[in-house]
């Protein structure tokens, strides 16, 4: 899709100050070095940004979000004051930890749809001193984009009707690390004003049922074991932004495994949806895990404490004997009966 217009800011963070840093920026020509590399990022977004954003509603119910109203401004009329007034909501959500940051209105359409990327690249407080002009000049932003073109944050939105469409966009942040993986809350929450299409608690619990269940359905035991450890492994991603199909590949569950959890899920692209995992919610709907023994035993504890509370210890392989010890302080004791 042919680009139309590209707008730079450089902006500070601003939140909870009285009297933030202005915006400066500028129009930026459509060819050259920097139109470049800017028309990859905007042919990547199709493929980059894969985690489903929407909009939020306004606070009264009614089909009104201010970000969206500022996008469709700037897609209607792509001036360099209405980028700023886009810009300037950035900077009142962006704190200093993030900081200063380069930040792209890219737009385009091919004569039937339209598609707009916003993208913010981190910048160093040191070039501040560069650039008191009113304006930016194009060296300056791309020697800023080239230090920093791998590592960014970037929201797509695609679509025919400026009136009904424009709701639902995708997003990526490519600064995450391995400590932190959930998108950055001021961009998509603050800044967008928006939540991740399938909200955390609902992609929790299609997760968390879907696992119950299908460990229910299983008939063979080494399918169970495999959901079982599923589910412990899970309790490692409390906070992150996941979907059930990154997570069978990342726990390499067996074809047998991961075709019993999808058919549990509402739909099949429910499995490429993502969400936040939220631990409440996870351990609402997978409470315990138990295991039946052939003596009439049944073993239970919380998933993701029961390799602590009992040591397995496998006797015959083959016959599929095993030994479970434990041991601890009795607290209480209950007969239950048939529901």
């Amino acid at each position: 899709m042919q680009i139309t217009n590209i707008a730079s800011y450089l902006v500070s963070p601003g939140k909870n100050l009285e009297s933030p840093p202005d915006v400066k920026g500028t129009m930026l020509p459509l060819a050259g070095r920097l139109y470049s590399m800017l028309n990859f990022v905007y042919e990547k977004s199709d493929s980059e940004c894969c985690i489903p954003i929407r909009f939020l509603m306004g606070a009264d119910g009614s089909q009104n979000n201010e970000a969206r109203n500022k996008i469709i401004e700037f897609i209607k009329n792509p001036t360099f004051e209405n980028g700023k007034i886009l810009a300037e909501g950035l900077r009142e959500c962006t704190t200093q930890k993030p900081g200063l940051a380069l930040f792209f209105i890219i737009l385009g359409n091919d004569g039937k749809s339209i598609k707009i990327v916003l993208s913010r690249f981190p910048a160093e407080e040191g070039v501040l001193a560069e650039a008191q002009e009113d304006t930016l000049r194009v060296e300056f932003i791309e020697r800023i984009f080239m230090k920093n073109a791998k590592s960014y944050k970037a929201a797509l939105y695609n679509d025919e009707s400026l009136e009904g469409g424009f709701w639902r966009g995708s997003a990526i942040d490519k600064q995450l690390d391995e400590t932190n993986q959930q998108i950055a809350y001021y961009w998509i929450h603050g800044f967008l004003i928006s939540d991740f299409e399938t909200t955390s608690k609902q992609g929790t619990k299609t997760l968390a049922v879907a696992i119950r269940d299908a460990s229910k359905k299983a008939t063979n035991l080494e399918v169970k074991q495999q959901l079982i450890a599923f589910t412990t492994l899970s309790f490692g991603l409390v906070g992150q932004n996941v979907s059930v199909s990154e997570m069978i590949e990342r726990f390499y569950l067996s074809e047998d495994a991961k075709d019993t959890l999808l058919s549990q899920l509402p739909y099949k692209d429910l499995a490429n949806d993502h969400f936040i995992l939220d631990a409440d919610e996870f351990s609402k709907h997978v409470m315990f895990t138990s295991v039946e023994l052939d003596n009439g035993g049944i073993l239970m504890a919380a998933p993701n404490l029961f390799d602590q509370c009992f040591h397995k210890e496998t006797l015959n392989e083959q016959l599929h004997i095993t030994r479970f010890t434990t041991e601890g302080k009795i607290i209480d004791e209950i007969i239950k009966g048939r529901k």
